[in-house]
């Protein structure tokens, strides 16, 4: 069973904000969900513009592996955003 709390150990104390930060996000394969990944990645970000998520199929087209670029603030939006991503059923994993 996947564990869908969002994970303190981030070693927040080397976060420097505003910063960049590549997320990457892994779940089964489809159009459902990317089209979960961006609502939510606009959700906390209004200006994302979706289009710019990178999708990469696993060898077995099984999993699509999604790849973000976003803009950090402050360390409550990392919270959020995490969040809001673990309890995504379409997600299985959020780096």
């Amino acid at each position: 069973m996947l564990d869908r709390t969002p994970s303190r150990e981030l070693q927040e104390h080397l976060w420097v904000f505003p910063m960049d930060y590549p997320i990457k996000l892994i779940g089964n394969a489809g159009d459902e969900l990317r089209v979960a990944v961006v609502d939510i990645l606009q959700k906390h970000f209004p200006e994302f513009d979706g289009d710019t998520v990178k999708v990469q199929p696993s060898r077995t087209g099984k999993y699509h592996s999604l790849t973000a670029q976003l803009r950090f603030e402050e360390l409550e939006q990392v919270h959020a955003l995490y969040a809001d991503l673990a309890a995504c059923p379409l997600i299985k994993t959020a780096l």
